[in-house]
C-alpha cells in the first residue's frame, strides 16, 4: 500500500487551546523529517520550545475514521 506522511505543528495558546497546523504532505518520512529540520524549525513560532512537531503516516485510499465521534458541550 502507498503511504503519505503529514507534518503537523501544534502549540498551546495563552487561553489553553491547541493551535494545530498542517505544514505539508510528503511521500516519505525521511522527506517530512528533512523539511521539519531544515525549514520549519528555523522559522519564528515553529522554533519556540512550546510547540510540537508530529509526523503521521496515512495509507492512501483508506478510511481513517472508522467510527463517529462525540462532541462534549
Amino acid at each position: 500500500m502507498k503511504s503519505i506522511f503529514l507534518l503537523f505543528h501544534t502549540h498551546l495558546m495563552p487561553d489553553g487551546t491547541d493551535d494545530g497546523k498542517l505544514l505539508g504532505a510528503y511521500s516519505s518520512r525521511h522527506i517530512a523529517e528533512k523539511r521539519r529540520d531544515t525549514k520549519y524549525r528555523l522559522l519564528p513560532g515553529f522554533r519556540e520550545p512550546d510547540g510540537e512537531f508530529v509526523i503521521d503516516e496515512y495509507q492512501i485510499d483508506q478510511d481513517n475514521w472508522q467510527e463517529g465521534f462525540i462532541v462534549n458541550k
